[in-house]
């Protein structure tokens, strides 16, 4: 799952709670527009974060066909499974 469908999921799932919630009255229409951007923006900056690691981009570049061998520190290349990614020594 890429980041814009990611968005796209948590931004439906989040309209959808908070129109349960206002339809209960437990908050009213602006405050659940307000935590639905605000939840948005910090669950989708957290998950940039991780996939943006050393072992995520490592882990990403791998994956091209194009790409032969990649040396990596020995411990980023021991957390990806794949035969292209080699420690260097």
């Amino acid at each position: 799952m890429n980041q814009e469908q990611l968005t796209a999921l948590l931004r439906t799932l989040l309209q959808f709670g908070g129109g349960i919630a206002v339809g209960r009255g437990w908050i009213d229409a602006d405050t659940a527009t307000a935590l639905t951007g605000a939840l948005v923006t910090l669950l989708v900056t957290v998950w940039g974060l991780y996939v943006r690691r050393n072992a995520g981009l490592v882990a990403s570049a791998a994956a091209l066909p194009t790409v032969k061998t990649i040396l990596a520190d020995p411990v980023t290349a021991n957390a990806i499974p794949s035969a292209k990614v080699q420690p260097a020594e």
